[in-house]
């Protein structure tokens, strides 16, 4: 049976994230957030009913709306859900069950109760703590959000969510490869962790779980045409996070049927806004197997062990259509499904009908 001989780099440093936003010490760390929010909020509370501000906002065409009662008596109760929640969320963790957090819930139920009672700046500084919540909590929502046709997590957003917690990863756990748990797209896993897709080397590695419904393993997220091509002109330790290589790509490839029809990929393109314009078209979903990726308890490695080896590698394994192979064995490309073959030495890479324009050819990591 076939299956992967190791981890490059990069799938350490992803393995890593999974592990962490799916650890109960993240879950725990989100816990925190919004107890804290909750207490700031009934202490600004406490002061303006201390300080009389209702007299001074009711109005006789608005009633209450404004006031600091109609905001605890209905918006107090979201953030009082939201601790409920996460406390049930950390209760369900010991039991291999994982849950999408209420943020998005709490977040809208919020929005419909006005802070006028508040002032300006504590307004700002309540506004300020739950845009910090929502964006750690992001990375528990998309680590365990199963209910689209995908997996939430590409290569952008995965290289994004390191490039920010790096500094808190250098030394990342020991990971190894269980080749005897292996499961097919859609199916729950008998065991909760992190998985790596078997047949396809640029398939983000995903969370999935056995203890509740929703643990399902989702079809990868995987480079299409335009990203292979992304991948091999801009490189692997430079793609994404290189913004002047990233725009550079975008206008030596406007004649792709998705970058010219944005608004944004034009000579004018910033170079923050790069990035996301490819990552918006750059990949595609894909049914695969996957196997098991397990922590090796108590031993850890540097995040840069190797990183320069395998960017030479990945960027040399991706060949396009019309090009001689220079290296007999067997290649695939994302364009199509199932189009692995065996390829001879001097024999032309072929093209295949695609809507990201060239075919590009990669070499399979395993060649049995």
């Amino acid at each position: 049976m076939k299956h992967p001989i190791s981890l490059t780099t990069w799938q350490k440093k992803q393995a890593t994230l999974l592990y962490h936003f799916s650890s109960l010490k993240y879950l725990e760390g989100l816990r925190d957030r919004v107890n804290q929010i909750k207490l700031f909020a009934e202490e600004k509370i406490d002061q303006s009913r201390s300080e009389g501000r209702d007299r001074l906002i009711h109005s006789r065409q608005w009633g209450d709306r404004d006031t600091t009662e109609n905001w605890s008596n209905n918006a107090w109760q979201f953030l009082a859900d939201f601790q409920l929640s996460i406390a049930e969320d950390i209760s369900d963790h010991s039991s291999n069950s994982f849950h999408v957090t209420g943020t998005h819930q709490c977040a809208r139920g919020l929005s419909e109760y006005s802070m006028q009672w508040a002032t300006v700046e504590e307004e700002k500084q309540f506004d300020a703590m739950f845009a910090e919540l929502s964006n750690y909590a992001r990375n528990i929502d998309t680590t365990m959000q199963k209910s689209y046709d995908v997996s939430w997590w590409s290569d952008f957003g995965l290289t994004l969510a390191w490039e920010k917690h790096a500094p808190d990863l250098q030394m990342i756990p020991k990971f190894r490869i269980v080749p005897e748990i292996i499961f097919d797209t859609g199916q729950i896993p008998s065991q909760t962790g992190v998985y790596i897709a078997i047949d396809d080397p640029n398939a983000s590695l995903q969370f999935a779980w056995n203890g509740g419904q929703g643990g399902e393993i989702m079809p990868s997220s995987t480079f299409n045409d335009l990203g292979l091509a992304a991948l091999a002109a801009v490189g692997r330790s430079e793609l994404w996070v290189n913004q002047a290589a990233m725009r550079d790509f975008v206008l030596a490839n406007l004649s792709n049927p998705d970058l010219a029809s944005d608004e944004y990929a034009n000579s004018s393109l910033s170079l923050a806004l790069a990035p996301s314009v490819v990552a918006r078209y750059a990949f595609v979903a894909r049914p695969t197997r996957w196997c098991f990726v397990e922590i090796v308890k108590g031993e850890f490695e540097s995040a840069e062990v190797e990183s320069s080896k395998i960017d030479t590698k990945m960027i040399s394994q991706h060949f396009l259509a019309g090009e001689m192979c220079q290296d007999a064995g067997y290649y695939f490309t994302p364009a199509r499904v199932d189009s692995r073959r065996w390829m001879t030495r001097g024999e032309k890479f072929p093209d295949v009908e695609s809507s990201y324009g060239k075919t590009i050819w990669q070499r399979d990591t395993q060649q049995d």
